[in-house]
C-alpha cells in the first residue's frame, strides 16, 4: 500500500508539469524543444496514472478495514457474551465510614451502550481509514509541490510556504475540539439510544399505561441534548472545512504577493496557472487533511470507547465442575451491590428434586444466578456441573420457530421432541397455531402467550442433554390445570429421572415431593431440610427414552387424573411431528424487512430539503451556493486577466490595484463557503430534528400488530444509523453535490467562452460519464439496500443473546455455538459491504478516464485553436479540474443517493399507520367523555368477538356486566382467553361484532389514550423502566410527591417490602444485614427493574395502580410471581385501596380469588362458567374440578363458605 501511495503523491505533479509547458508553447512557440503532443498526452496519462494508484490502494485498504471491522463485531459480541453487563444508569447508594450516603456510578456497559458500539463506534472506525494513507502521500506531495513553487517563483515562494506551515495547525487544533466534543455526543446519543430500545423493548407495557406521550417527552429531551452537542461538533468540523481552502489560498496570495511587490519579475500567465494548479493540489491536500483529521479524532474517540469497554469487561469465571453445592460462599450481583448473598451452605442432592423457597425478594434467584456463575463470588467455593439448562423466571426465546426454541441446537430425536413436548402441555397450544412447531415466535416470543413462552422455555430445558437443571418459578405463569398437568408428566413420571433438578417454586406439591428443600431469607439460608421418604427419591437414574409411557406408540397422550380431566385441563391428542426439522418456517404475524427495488424517488431529496425549514429556507441555501461558486471562479478569472495585463501593456500594471481586488475575491470566498456551510448545516440540524421526533412519535404509537411483524432491531436500526446518517453526512452531501454541480457548469462554461468548439467533445465525454454514473448508481442503491437489511440479522441476534445470556452461558459451549452464528451473519454482511466498496472503484476508474480524456481534448484544442495566454491558462486549469470535478459530481450524487436511503427509510417508518387510526371508523368517531369519566366503574361486555390483528376469532360472544364496585374473578387454563378479555377492555384486540362500554359509554369511541390512563392495570409480566420510583408511578407528573408517597407507604407497610440504603442490579435488593427501610419516591430504578426482584416488581406495579385511584382496576396475574404470604398481603391492599372501584383479576392462583363476588370461567375463548364462588361450589363443574387440583381444596372451599 505504500508503494501505491507514493506513487500517486508523484502522478499529482505530471498535469500541472504538463500545463505549465504546454502554456509555455503557446506563449512562445519558437523556443519549443518538445512537441506539444507530448504534454497533451501527458495530460491524459497523468491522471489515469494517478487514478490507478489511488484505486488500487483503496481497494486494498478497504477490503483489509471491511475484516477489521467485521473483527471488532465479533470481539465486541464475544467479549459481551462472555463478560458480566452491568446496568451503569444506577447510582449505587453506600454508606461510608461516616455513616453518609456516598454514590458510586456503575461503570459497566448496558445492551444499548454495546449495540452503540457495534454500530456507531464501529463505522466512525471505518470512516478514520485514510488516517494510514495521509502519512505517505501527503509528506511526499508538499515537497514536491514546495520544490515545484520554489523553482517556478523563487524564493518568494518560500513566504508563501512558511504561511502554509504556520497556518497548518489550526485544523489540528480544532479537531481537538471535535474530538472533545464528539465524545460528549457519543455519551448523549448512548442515553438517547438506550431509552429508545429500553421503551420499544417493554412497548406493550407502555401502551398497557397509555405511556407513550411521557415517554415520548422524555426521548425528545435526550435528543435536544443530543443535537446541541451535534451542533457544536458541526460548526466547529466548518472551521477545519474553511482551513482547508485557506491555507492553499492564503499561501498562493502571500507567494503572488511576494513576486510581485518584492522582486521585477512578472506574473505572467505559465507562472500564475501552474503555480495555481500546484496550490489546487495542496488546497485538496488541505481539505482532505482537515476532512481525516475530523474522522480520525472521531475515529480515535471510538477507538477510545472500546477501549475502556474491553478494558472494565470482567469475564464471567466458571465454578470448578462438580456436584451443584456452596461452601461457605458469600455472592454479590454486581461489584458494589450492597445486597448479598451470604454464607451459603448447601450441597443440592443429586439425581433428585431439590427446591428452594423462600419470601419474594429473598435471594432466590440470585442463588440460582450464583451457581451458573452470574454473580460475583466474594469468599467461599462453590461447584458446578458442566452443563446446566437454566430456565429464568421471565421466559426468554430466540426469534426462531417453536421447535428450534426447543431443540436449541441439539439433534432431532423425534421420540424425546414428542414427549416432552405432551408433557409442557404443548400439544393443544401448537395445533391452534398458524405453523404448528415451526411457527416463528417473534421477537421475545410475542406470538405466544406468557403460559406458553414459559412451557417452551421448559421444553427447551428438560429436552436438553444437561444434566442438571435450574428452573426458577416456572409455574407462575401457568394456570391450575396447567401447573397440575406438566407437574405431573414432568416430575411424576420419570420424565426428569437421573437429573438434577433444582427448582424455586412455592408449589405444595413440589415442597412435598422434593428430597431436599432450601428455605433462603433476608440473603441467608435459614434451614435445609431433607425429606428421604420423598416420592421422588426413589426415581430411577436412567435419563429420558422412547420406551417412557408420556406417549405411547399410536402418539395419544396419557391422560391426567386417570382421564377424568376436562378436555380444557389438557392438551388434546394431536399428530406427531415429523422425523427431521423441516426447514420451511411459518409465522402469522413476523415479515421479512421489505426491500425497494430500483433507485429512490427523484422526490425523496426535495422532501428532504424541504425539511430544512420551507420553501424560503431552500431559496437561501441555493442562492448562497450560486454566490460562492460566483466568488470561487472569480479568483481565478481576475487571475487571468492580472497575467493578461503584462501582455497588453509594455508598462508594469498597477500591481497593488491587481492584487488588493485578488485579495478581496479571496477574502469574499471564504466568507461566503463558512456562511454557506453554516446554512446547510443549519438545515440539516433542523431536518434531522423534524423526522427524529416524526419517527419516535410514529413507532410509539404504531399499533402492538406492528411490532409483532417488525423487530425492535429493525427499528433500532432507524433511530441509529439513519438518524446519525441525517445528523452528519446527509446535509454534507447535499451541499457538495449543489456545490458540485454548479462548479461544473462553471467549469465547462469558462472552456467554452475560450474554445466554443469544446462544447462537441465535452457534450460526447459527459453522456459516457453520465452513463457510467447511471449504471454505477442502480447497482450501488441495491447493494447499499442489501447492506442495511443484512446488518439488520447481526444486531437481532445481538439483542436476542443479551437478554438470554444467563440461558446461554449455563450450558456448555453454548457461547460458542452463539458466536459460530454471528459469525456467519457478520460474513454475509462484510461481503455485502465489500460489493459495495468495490462498485466505488469501479466508478472512479472509468470516471476518472473519461476525466483525463476531457482534459486532453482542452489541451489539443488550445494547441490548434490558440488564444491569449491568460484565457487559455483560465480554460485549461479549469479543464484540469474539470475531471475531478465530474467523478465528484457523479460520486456525490450516489453518495447523497444512498445516503438518502436512510432518510426514506425513516420517512417509511414515520409513516405507520397509528394505532388511533387504525382502530378509527366513520361509525365510531371519537369523542370527549366527560372529564370524571369513569365516575362509576360499570363493565358490560354485549355480544364480544374479538381477534388479534388478522388472526382467527380468540373471544366468541362474550357477554356479561359488572357492578359498580364488584370484584371478579376471571379464570381458565392457558390459552383460554383470558388476558385477551382483558386486553380487550384496553381496546388491543379487534372487535368482530359486538360492543365494549364502561359506564354506558362505548370505549370505541373514547380516545386511546384516554382510555388506557383512565384503567389501572397490573399486568402479568411486570415492567420497570430506568430512572425513580417517582417516574415510574407517575411520569406524566401529574400527582404531587405526597400522593405518591402515600400510595408507595401503602405497599410497603402492607407488602413489607422493602430496599436496602442501596439499589444494585441485583435480582433481590433486600439486604438482611441492614435495617429494612420502606422504598423511597427517589430509589433508582434500573432498566427493566433489573435491581428489584421478580416480586418487588410486581408489588411497584401494584402502586402505580394505588396512585391512579382508577375506578377500574384490571389485575392481570398480578401475584403469579410472589409467595403465598405476600400475596395475601397483596389481596387485602386491595381491598383496602380500592374500596370502591370495579376489580376485574385474571388469575391462576384460585386462592387469589376465592372471596370475590363472582367467578368468569373461560375456555376456548368463550363463557363455561359464571357465577359466585358458592355458587359454582354447589354447580359441581369446571370451576370445582379446578379447586380439587390444587391441592388446597377443602382450605379453599372453607373460605369460600366462610365468604359465603
Amino acid at each position: 500500500m505504500i508503494f501505491w501511495s507514493a506513487l500517486l503523491a508523484f502522478g499529482e505533479f505530471l498535469a500541472p508539469s504538463a500545463l505549465m509547458r504546454l502554456l509555455g508553447y503557446l506563449q512562445d512557440p519558437a523556443n519549443a524543444v518538445i512537441h506539444p503532443l507530448v504534454w497533451i498526452a501527458v495530460l491524459f496519462f497523468g491522471p489515469a496514472l494517478r487514478t490507478l494508484c489511488s484505486q488500487r490502494y483503496v481497494f486494498v485498504a478497504t477490503r483489509l478495514l471491511v475484516r477489521v471491522n467485521m473483527t471488532l463485531v465479533q470481539e465486541i459480541y464475544h467479549t459481551a457474551i462472555r463478560s458480566h453487563i452491568y446496568d451503569s444508569s444506577v447510582a449505587e447508594r453506600k454508606v461510608n465510614h461516616g455513616g453518609s450516603v456516598v454514590d458510586k456510578e456503575l461503570s459497566k456497559g448496558r445492551q444499548a451502550d454495546i449495540t452503540t458500539l457495534m454500530s456507531s463506534d464501529v463505522q466512525a472506525i471505518y470512516n478514520g481509514r485514510e488516517i494510514f494513507f495521509a502519512p505517505v502521500v501527503v509528506p511526499i506531495t508538499v515537497i514536491i509541490a514546495v520544490i515545484y513553487l520554489y523553482r517556478l517563483l523563487g524564493w518568494p515562494s518560500l513566504f508563501g510556504v512558511a504561511t502554509l506551515f504556520l497556518l497548518s495547525p489550526l485544523p489540528t487544533l480544532a479537531s481537538r475540539r471535535v474530538s472533545r466534543i464528539q465524545r460528549s455526543v457519543m455519551q448523549a446519543t448512548d442515553a438517547r439510544i438506550s431509552k429508545i430500545t429500553e421503551y420499544l423493548g417493554s412497548i406493550r407495557t407502555l401502551k398497557y399505561f397509555g405511556w407513550e406521550p411521557a415517554m415520548e417527552k422524555e426521548v425528545d429531551v435526550l435528543r435536544q441534548v443530543e443535537q446541541s452537542r451535534v451542533w457544536k461538533r458541526n460548526l466547529t468540523a466548518a472551521v477545519i472545512s474553511l482551513a482547508g481552502d485557506l491555507l492553499p489560498m492564503m499561501s498562493l496570495l502571500i507567494s503572488f504577493s511576494a513576486v510581485v511587490l518584492l522582486t521585477n519579475n512578472s506574473l505572467d500567465a505559465p507562472k500564475a496557472f501552474t503555480a495555481l494548479s500546484i496550490m489546487e493540489i495542496l488546497r485538496t491536500q488541505c481539505v482532505w487533511v482537515s476532512n481525516i483529521v475530523r474522522n480520525a479524532s472521531t475515529s480515535l474517540e471510538s477507538l477510545r470507547r472500546l477501549d475502556r469497554f474491553f478494558d472494565s469487561a470482567v469475564e464471567i469465571k466458571r465454578h470448578p465442575h462438580g456436584p451443584p453445592a456452596f461452601h461457605n460462599a458469600t455472592f454479590r450481583r454486581t461489584p458494589v451491590a450492597a445486597f448479598r448473598l451470604q454464607d451459603i451452605n448447601v450441597a443440592f442432592t443429586e439425581s433428585a428434586l431439590n427446591v428452594v423457597t423462600g419470601p419474594t425478594g429473598s435471594g432466590k434467584t440470585s442463588l440460582l444466578l450464583s451457581l451458573i456463575g452470574e454473580t460475583i463470588l466474594e469468599s467461599g467455593v462453590a461447584t458446578c456441573p458442566r452443563d446446566v439448562a437454566y430456565v429464568p423466571q421471565t421466559a426468554w426465546l430466540q426469534n426462531d420457530t417453536v421447535r428450534q426454541n426447543i431443540l436449541f441446537y441439539s439433534e432431532f430425536d423425534k421420540a424425546r421432541y414428542d414427549s416432552v413436548v405432551a408433557a409442557c402441555g404443548l400439544l393443544q397450544d401448537l395445533q391452534q397455531l398458524p405453523g404448528g412447531d415451526l411457527t416463528v415466535v417473534g421477537e421475545r416470543g410475542t406470538s405466544l402467550s406468557g403460559g406458553q413462552k414459559q412451557r417452551v422455555s421448559l421444553a427447551r430445558a428438560i429436552y436438553s442433554q444437561a444434566t442438571t437443571l435450574l428452573l426458577d418459578d416456572v409455574f407462575s405463569a401457568l394456570d391450575t390445570h396447567t401447573t397440575a398437568w406438566v407437574y405431573d408428566q414432568c416430575f411424576r413420571k420419570g420424565l426428569l429421572a437421573g437429573r438434577t433438578v433444582i427448582l424455586v417454586t412455592h408449589l405444595p406439591s413440589a415442597l412435598e415431593d422434593a428430597q431436599t428443600t432450601v428455605y433462603i431469607e433476608n440473603g441467608i439460608i435459614t434451614s435445609v431440610q431433607t425429606n428421604e421418604g420423598s416420592r421422588l427419591a426413589s426415581s430411577g437414574t436412567s435419563t429420558i427414552s422412547n420406551e417412557l409411557t408420556v406417549v405411547d406408540s399410536s402418539g395419544a397422550v396419557t391422560p391426567l387424573n386417570n382421564g377424568e380431566a376436562d378436555t380444557d385441563d389438557k392438551p388434546d391428542d394431536g399428530e406427531s411431528t415429523e422425523n427431521e426439522p423441516s426447514e420451511q418456517k411459518v409465522s402469522s404475524r413476523l415479515v421479512a424487512e421489505q426491500s425497494s427495488n430500483g433507485r429512490i424517488p427523484r422526490n425523496i431529496a426535495f422532501e428532504y430539503l424541504f425539511n430544512f425549514g420551507g420553501f424560503s429556507f431552500v431559496i437561501l441555501a441555493m442562492v448562497s451556493t450560486l454566490a460562492v461558486q460566483v466568488a470561487y471562479f472569480s479568483v481565478t478569472y481576475w487571475l487571468s486577466i492580472w497575467a493578461d495585463a503584462y501582455d497588453r501593456s509594455d508598462s508594469i500594471p498597477n500591481v497593488g490595484y491587481y492584487l488588493s481586488i485578488y485579495a478581496a475575491t479571496i477574502l469574499i470566498y471564504l466568507t461566503l463557503q463558512f456562511g454557506n456551510v453554516v446554512i446547510f448545516q443549519a438545515g440539516g440540524w433542523n431536518a434531522a430534528r423534524k423526522m427524529h421526533r416524526k419517527l419516535l412519535h410514529a413507532v410509539l404509537h404504531a399499533p402492538v400488530s406492528w411490532f409483532d411483524q417488525n423487530p425492535v432491531g429493525r427499528a433500532m436500526n432507524r433511530f441509529g444509523n439513519d438518524v446519525r446518517s441525517m445528523d452528519t453526512v446527509l446535509p454534507e452531501y447535499l451541499n457538495k453535490l449543489i456545490d458540485t454541480c454548479l462548479r461544473f457548469l462553471f467549469r465547462v462554461a469558462s472552456i467554452a467562452s475560450v474554445m466554443p468548439i469544446f462544447i462537441v467533445p465535452a457534450c460526447i465525454v459527459c453522456s459516457i460519464g453520465i452513463l457510467i454514473g447511471e449504471m454505477y448508481t442502480r447497482t450501488q442503491i441495491q447493494v447499499k439496500r442489501l447492506t442495511s437489511i443484512n446488518a439488520s440479522p447481526v444486531f437481532i441476534h445481538f439483542i436476542d443473546s443479551i437478554a438470554g445470556l444467563s440461558v446461554i452461558r449455563a450450558r456448555d459451549n453454548m457461547d460458542d455455538k452463539f458466536f459460530s452464528i454471528l459469525s456467519e451473519k457478520v460474513g454475509v454482511h462484510a461481503r455485502a459491504m465489500e460489493a459495495q466498496f468495490n462498485s466505488n472503484r469501479w466508478v472512479a476508474v472509468r470516471l476518472d478516464l473519461c476525466a483525463a480524456t476531457v482534459t486532453a481534448t482542452v489541451g489539443l484544442l488550445a494547441w490548434k485553436v490558440g488564444g491569449d495566454p491568460g484565457l487559455v491558462g483560465f480554460s485549461l486549469s479549469h479543464a484540469v479540474g474539470l475531471g475531478q470535478t465530474i467523478l465528484t459530481l457523479v460520486r456525490t450524487m450516489n453518495d447523497l443517493e444512498v445516503e438518502l436511503i436512510s432518510f426514506q427509510r425513516v420517512k417509511e417508518y414515520a409513516e405507520i399507520q397509528q394505532e388511533e387510526e387504525e382502530q378509527l371508523t366513520d361509525h365510531n368517531k371519537q369523542d370527549q367523555p366527560p372529564a370524571h369519566w369513569p365516575n362509576a366503574g360499570q363493565v358490560e361486555f354485549s355480544n364480544v368477538t374479538a381477534k388479534y390483528f388478522d388472526g382467527p376469532n380468540i373471544l366468541q360472544n362474550i357477554n356479561f356486566t359488572i357492578n359498580p364496585g364488584e370484584r371478579v374473578g376471571i379464570v381458565g387454563r392457558t390459552g383460554s382467553g383470558k388476558s385477551t378479555l382483558g386486553l380487550t377492555l384496553l381496546r388491543f384486540t379487534e372487535l368482530v361484532s359486538g360492543r365494549v362500554a364502561i359506564d354506558g359509554i362505548d370505549i370505541s369511541r373514547i380516545p386511546l389514550n384516554r382510555l388506557r390512563t383512565s384503567i389501572a392495570l397490573i399486568p402479568q409480566d411486570p415492567v420497570l423502566f430506568s430512572g425513580d420510583v417517582q417516574s415510574n408511578l407517575d411520569p406524566f407528573g401529574e400527582l404531587g410527591e405526597t400522593e405518591l408517597q402515600a400510595a408507595l407507604s401503602a405497599c410497603c407497610t402492607s407488602i413489607e417490602v422493602a430496599t436496602s440504603n442501596a439499589t444494585s442490579s441485583s435480582q433481590e435488593d433486600y439486604d438482611g444485614q441492614n435495617t429494612p427501610q420502606s422504598l423511597r419516591l427517589d430509589t433508582p430504578v434500573a432498566t427493566n427493574g433489573e435491581n428489584f426482584s421478580q416480586g418487588q416488581r410486581q408489588v411497584l406495579g401494584l402502586a402505580r395502580a394505588v396512585s391512579r385511584r382508577a375506578k377500574v382496576v384490571l389485575l392481570d396475574e398480578a401475584t403469579a410471581s410472589v409467595d403465598k404470604e405476600t400475596d395475601e398481603h397483596i389481596q387485602r391492599l386491595i381491598r383496602t385501596e380500592f374500596p370502591e372501584s370495579t376489580i376485574i383479576a385474571i388469575a391462576h392462583r384460585l386462592r387469589t380469588i376465592v372471596d370475590y363476588d363472582r367467578v368468569i370461567v373461560m375456555g376456548g375463548g368463550e363463557i363455561l362458567e359464571m357465577g359466585s364462588p358458592a355458587e359454582l361450589i354447589n354447580l359441581n363443574g369446571i370451576f370445582c374440578d379446578m379447586l380439587q387440583k390444587t391441592g388446597e381444596y377443602e382450605e379453599l372451599v372453607q373460605l369460600i363458605r366462610t365468604e359465603d
